[in-house]
């Protein structure tokens, strides 16, 4: 009961806590296509992480755009 009562309290702490929102990266690994994974920021990241398996890396096309800096003249 002990155990039950701790676990509770471990349970409720976090669901109050929130982990933040999920967001996608800037880059996706795609094993086949159905199976991909788009959480990486860099290039090399999601390239160690398909070494070895088969897959390949591409941009996020869902990522939002950043809006272009001034132009120069």
């Amino acid at each position: 009961m002990r155990y039950f009562a701790v676990a509770l309290m471990a349970g409720s702490a976090l669901a109050f806590t929130g982990a933040g929102e999920a967001r996608a990266g800037a880059w996706c690994a795609w094993y086949d296509p159905y199976t991909y994974n788009c959480g990486f920021t860099t290039f090399e990241q999601c390239q160690a992480t398909v070494l070895g398996a088969g897959g390949y890396c591409s941009r996020n096309v869902n990522e939002p755009q950043r809006a272009p800096g001034p132009r120069r003249r």
